[in-house]
């Protein structure tokens, strides 16, 4: 599988050079016109062709209609880079920690692990931004957020702590706003390692966790648990089937059997890793960051391995740093661990994309009977054609037991009572910190509960980044503020085929980089390019795998060599 990126004044000479075997990537001129494509649609994924038709015009080509490409053409994962700073990075290093994007604000300083500094950028194309200077910084302990809240040190924090939600509501000094529960949070099983590539296991290890019980003592309260990971409010929510409820003493005699069967011992506390062959300790694995759906992630981890003790599984708890826990994770290396999702976009696809596409190694070899469902969901238009897959993706998830989804949880952010323009970031990371008005002074200064793990998003789906590279970088599309309705982005205006497989989109004019440099659609090829295509050389990131636009398009151009 090839893909091509060419100038449409060299098409013919380098079609000619490919027959010949051969690949050649001219640098383009100012002038020149870039586009890169699939050599068919053959290859696995869902990306045709992205071809800049002048120098305000990008065509996006798909293999088969996508239902919410427009809500992912706002996300983040595909924002837009000047195609020179891509080049002169190689998609990594320095693109990791300086930005160069088009947003309301520029990034001036990362103190790495103390804060980062944001500063209006007066060539912004829309609403410049209030203040002069934003500043963002992180504590992974709510009280420790709160105190200074409270102090006056920061206009705003993340995730209030459960318990102190009724509290900061009923106080007038503070503005309480709360965030949907557009959230899912569950225990992964990767089935890399025996025996949790025995459904018997998997099952054994769901029916051993009482979700209830969780949701009761660690959720904000008014959190719902279901059996599906999508929120009820998100289009394609399934309410009933999913993995089997909370039955210790049949996951005791499911293991029994599977042990007798498979020649393993209880209490289960060892795996195999069946690509290796290798054994090591059964763990249960998490990250120190409180995220929307895990807002007390190491009681809870503790919670979660108490009670598989009680049938017999005994895994050891570890935190991992977040951004090597989920390089690990998403590759299939954590035997057991606690992972969650917060909307990007309200559709049931973005909660299990995520993970449960025909090449995401999270949980180990994927699942047919989940991933096919899956992907004709996102390739057919009807609404209730959509609902009928879903359904079917819920039942492979009860054939499979592929991870033990455990409720939606709710939560609240908090801010000084007169800061002006306050909202909510319904969809993850997507508050505007530009829209806000402190009248005691010049800056707006916020407190998240992690460090961003990068400023390059296209190869991250750490919410805490996203944050981040949302006041600095933009996709072609975006959302409402606060909201989840689609509207323009860096392009202006949009235009879909009837079939749903052609996108026209038509930038602004006259947008400005922070560097000064002007935005054409040679930087969206470009940028595309280079998640796209495992053949660019700027296909390197940080090592997290283009996540995003792997859910999105289900497999990468010339994957081979990645």
């Amino acid at each position: 599988m090839e893909a091509i990126i060419m100038n449409t004044r060299f098409r013919m000479s380098l079609l000619l050079v490919l027959l010949l075997g051969l690949m050649a990537l001219p640098a383009a001129s100012q002038d020149e016109l870039l586009s890169f494509a699939a050599a068919d649609c053959d290859y696995g994924g869902n990306l045709k062709s992205v071809e800049a038709l002048d120098e305000l015009t990008v065509r996006v080509s798909l293999c088969n209609p996508d239902a919410i490409f427009d809500q992912e053409m706002a996300s983040l994962g595909l924002s837009i880079h000047p195609r020179e700073w891509m080049d002169a990075t190689g998609g990594t290093g320095d693109i990791l920690t300086k930005a160069i994007g088009t947003g309301p604000l520029r990034l001036v300083n990362w103190d790495q692990g103390n804060e980062m500094v944001f500063e209006r950028f007066d060539d912004y194309w829309g609403e410049p931004s209030i203040e002069d200077t934003v500043i963002l910084r992180w504590n992974s302990e709510a009280a420790a957020r709160a105190t200074e809240l409270r102090a006056g040190t920061i206009d705003g924090m993340k995730f209030a702590n459960p318990d102190d939600i009724p509290v900061f509501r009923a106080d007038p000094n503070f503005n309480l706003i709360d965030i949907p529960p557009l959230t899912g949070v569950y225990v992964a099983m990767s089935n890399f390692f025996e025996p949790l590539n025995d459904i018997r296991v998997r099952k054994a290890i769901a029916m051993g966790i009482d979700r209830q019980r969780i949701v009761d003592n660690f959720f904000p309260p008014g959190s719902p648990l279901t059996p599906d990971f999508v929120p009820p409010a998100v289009f394609g929510h399934i309410g009933e089937g999913g993995v089997p409820g909370f039955d210790q003493a049949a996951a005791t005699a499911l293991l029994e059997e599977a042990a007798a069967d498979l020649g393993f011992s209880l209490p289960l506390d060892a795996v195999v890793d069946t690509r290796s062959g290798e054994s090591r300790d059964l763990t249960l694995t998490w990250r120190d960051v409180v995220r929307g759906y895990l807002p007390n992630p190491g009681i809870i981890a503790n919670d979660v391995a108490a009670q598989l003790a009680d049938i017999g599984v005994i895994a050891d708890v570890q935190v991992v740093e977040s951004g090597a826990f989920i390089a690990s994770a998403l590759s299939g290396n954590e035997p057991l661990h606690i992972l969650g999702w917060h909307a990007d976009f309200p559709d049931a696809s973005n909660f299990l994309t995520c993970c449960h596409g025909p090449n995401m190694a999270q949980m180990g070899e994927p699942y047919p009977e989940v991933y096919e469902p899956l992907i004709a969901a996102g390739q057919v238009l009807d609404p209730d054609a959509r609902m009928e897959y879903f359904q079917q993706v819920a039942e492979g998830m009860a054939s499979a037991v592929p991870w033990v989804p455990f409720g939606h949880a709710g939560s609240a952010d908090v801010w000084q009572a007169d800061i002006v323009g306050v909202h909510p970031g319904v969809l993850d990371g997507t508050e505007e910190f530009s829209r806000l008005e402190d009248p005691d002074d010049n800056n707006i200064i916020y407190m998240q509960n992690a460090e961003p793990i990068s400023i390059y998003c296209n190869d991250t789906w750490d919410g805490e980044t996203f944050r981040a590279c949302h006041q600095v970088q933009e996709s072609l599309l975006d959302f409402e503020k606060g909201g989840v309705a689609v509207i323009p982005g860096l392009a202006e205006s949009w235009e879909v085929s009837e079939d749903g497989t052609v996108w026209i989109f038509h930038l602004r004019e006259d947008v400005l980089f922070h560097d000064g440099s002007t935005l054409d659609s040679n930087d969206v090829v470009a940028s595309w390019h280079a998640s796209a295509d495992c053949a660019s050389p700027n296909h390197t990131g940080r090592g997290e795998g283009f996540a995003i636009y792997l859910s999105i398009f289900q497999q990468f151009i010339n994957a081979d060599q990645c």
